[in-house]
Parts: structure tokens; C-alpha cells; sequence
């Protein structure tokens, strides 16, 4: 079974800037919190993931449903994955996205530094999503 890369956050130069950007401000309440003297998308970050400092984690199974959320303005894909149902926003190319295909997602969790109502304390930041060709 041959994969193509649909994402890589590591790529992602735009949303990695975003992310480092709202996350190092001290006067904002959004973004991520900067655990182990570690900055989302740093060299220093994506090595502590490279390490299992940071763990990963991978779910494989097939894509069960694309659709738009939301105001029908945010695409995202769900994967059955051993009986369980779990809903991910797309990203990168959006063509390979189709309902069938054995999909390969990693992330790894990041705590917010404020907890919100509706997510909980983390996020699942998205490293790679591999689809089947």
C-alpha cells in the first residue's frame, strides 16, 4: 500500500509562524504553552518529538466521511479507526481527501495556555496526515 503526504506541519512554515507568534505572547491568553523551555515548531521542539520526548501519537484506519463544518466553511474528514469515529480538520492537499481511502494521521498534544470551555486543556496538533494513492 503506497501513501502520499496530503500534510506536514513541519512544512506548514505559515501556521508553525502563526502558532510561535500567538504562543511567546505574554499578554495574550491564546496559543499553546511553552512546556520544557520548548516552542511549538522550534528545531529544539521537533526534536523533543523526534526523541519521544514529546510523544506521538498515530491514528490508521480509513476516512468514513469530508465534509464542511461549522457556517459550512471548514472542511474536515472523519476516520473509523478500530470501530471508533474521529473527526479531523483537512489540511494541505485537499483532493486526496476521499471517503474509503486507509489514511495515516499523527499529532501530538499540546497544552493551551488557557484551558477552553468547549476543547478542554489540549489541543491535537496535527504532524502528518498520509493517505492512500
Amino acid at each position: 500500500m503506497e501513501f502520499k503526504t496530503a500534510y506536514k506541519f513541519q512544512d506548514d512554515k505559515e501556521a508553525i509562524q502563526k502558532l510561535q507568534k500567538v504562543s511567546s505572547d505574554s499578554k495574550s491568553d491564546n496559543g499553546y504553552k511553552t512546556e520544557n523551555g520548548l516552542l511549538i515548531g522550534t528545531k529544539e521542539w521537533f526534536k523533543a518529538i523526534e526523541d519521544g520526548l514529546i510523544k506521538k501519537e498515530t491514528v490508521a484506519g480509513r476516512i468514513s466521511k469530508v465534509y464542511m463544518s461549522g457556517h459550512n466553511d471548514w472542511p474536515e474528514f472523519e476516520i473509523e479507526s478500530d470501530g471508533e469515529k474521529s473527526s479531523w480538520t483537512r489540511e494541505g492537499i485537499d483532493t486526496l481527501y476521499e471517503v474509503g481511502k486507509k489514511v495515516e494521521l499523527s499529532y501530538v498534544l499540546q497544552k493551551y495556555k488557557r484551558p477552553w470551555d468547549l476543547t478542554g486543556p489540549t489541543a491535537k496538533q496535527v504532524m502528518e496526515i498520509k493517505i492512500e494513492k
